[in-house]
C-alpha cells in the first residue's frame, strides 16, 4: 500500500518534519506532501498531519487525520459545524493527547477516543545524558516567530541574568557570552541534536501552549531533564521540573483566537535556579524516570501505528 503523508509546507516546520521522520520509519513506500485537495492522492492512503481546526476552516481532505492544535479558537464565521455537516474531510480522526481530544469535542470536532502520541527519532535511543560529563546546563530548542509562542524572549532575559552554560538551537537573537553556543533552528541533523541533549543537563521549555511539545519527549529520551511550562498537553506525559502559569486567558496568535497561559520571567527564572541546585544523587533518579516514561511513549506509538498505516506496514 502506498502512502502520501499531507503536511503543510514553510513556517510549520515541526509538522512537516514529522512528516518526514514518519517516512523514515515506515519506509519506502511513503511520499510527503503538501495540504492542498491538489496534494491529496485517491489511489493511495492519505495521512494528514497538520492543526485540526485549521484543518476543517480550509477543508483538508485526507482518509486518516492525525492532529494537533495548540488551543486554536475558531471565529463564528468560520462555520465549521456547516464544513463538517457538508464535506467528508476524513474518514478517522486521532489526535495526539487528551487535551487536543477534549478540546476538539467542545468544539464539535469528531475525533476517536483512541490517543496517538508524536513519535521520535529512535537515534535518541542510543544517547544518554551523563550528570559528570555534561558540558551544558541548559539547551534550548525551538524557532523564534513574531507570536514567540515559545517564549525565548524571556528565555533569553533569565540567561542574562544567571549566566549558566547555554546551548541555543534558534534563530533567536542572544548577545555573544564566552558560556554560549547557539545554532540556527533546523541547522542540525537529529544525530546532532541527540549529541547536543545529551551534553546539556537541562532542557528549557516555556512555550505558551502546546499541542503535545515534541522537544521534551526527546530530552526525556536520552535523559535530559526538561524544565517544562505545566501546561496542557505537557503535563500529559512530561516528568521533571515544571513551571506553573501564572493566569491563562484569550489572545491572539498567527492571526487565530488561542488560549494563552501566561508564564512569567521570575517562575522560569526560579525553576531554572532550583534545577541548578539539585545534586547528582536526585538528578540521576528524576533522569531515570524521564528515559522510563519516554520509552512508554514511544512504544504506544509503536502499537498504535497500525491504526494510521495498518497492520501489515507497522513494522
Amino acid at each position: 500500500m502506498e502512502i502520501n503523508i499531507m503536511c503543510p509546507k514553510g513556517a510549520f516546520g515541526s509538522l512537516n518534519y514529522l512528516a518526514n521522520l514518519m517516512k523514515q520509519i515506515i519506509g519506502n513506500n511513503v511520499t510527503v506532501s503538501g495540504n492542498t485537495p491538489k496534494d491529496y492522492k485517491p489511489d493511495y492512503l492519505n495521512i494528514l498531519i497538520d492543526e485540526g481546526i485549521s484543518s476543517v476552516i480550509c477543508k483538508r481532505k485526507a482518509d486518516i487525520w492525525w492532529t494537533d492544535t495548540p488551543a486554536m479558537l475558531p471565529n463564528t464565521y468560520h462555520k465549521i459545524d456547516e464544513i463538517l455537516l457538508n464535506e467528508q474531510l476524513f474518514e478517522k480522526h486521532y489526535t495526539v493527547s487528551e487535551f487536543n481530544k477534549q478540546h476538539y469535542k467542545e468544539l464539535g470536532i469528531p475525533v476517536e477516543d483512541t490517543i496517538i502520541p508524536r513519535p521520535i527519532n529512535p537515534i535518541l535511543f542510543y544517547y544518554k545524558t551523563d550528570y559528570n560529563k555534561t558540558e551544558y546546563d541548559i539547551i534550548t530548542i525551538g524557532k523564534h516567530c513574531m507570536c514567540d509562542r515559545k517564549n525565548l524572549g524571556l528565555q533569553r532575559k533569565v540567561f542574562l541574568e544567571l549566566n549558566f552554560k547555554y546551548c541555543v538551537v534558534s534563530n533567536i537573537w542572544i548577545p555573544k557570552r564566552p558560556n554560549l553556543t547557539q545554532y540556527n533552528f533546523g541547522s542540525i541533523t537529529d544525530e546532532q541534536k541527540a549529541q547536543l541533549l545529551s551534553k546539556s543537563k537541562f532542557l528549557l521549555w516555556t512555550s505558551f501552549i502546546e499541542g503535545f511539545g515534541l522537544p521534551v519527549l526527546e530530552a526525556m529520551t536520552v535523559g535530559t531533564i526538561p524544565i517544562y511550562t505545566d501546561v496542557p498537553a505537557h503535563n500529559e506525559f512530561a516528568i521533571g521540573i515544571p513551571i506553573k502559569p501564572e493566569d491563562k486567558i484569550k489572545a491572539c496568535c498567527y492571526g487565530v483566537r488561542i488560549i494563552k497561559y501566561i508564564i512569567t520571567k521570575e517562575a522560569i527564572k526560579e525553576a531554572v535556579q532550583y534545577a541548578l541546585s539539585i545534586n547528582k544523587e536526585e538528578y540521576e533518579d528524576l533522569q531515570y524516570k524521564c528515559m522510563q516514561k519516554a520509552t512508554e511513549i514511544y512504544n504506544d506509538f509503536i502499537d498504535k501505528l497500525k491504526l494510521l498505516i495498518g497492520g501489515e506496514n507497522a513494522n
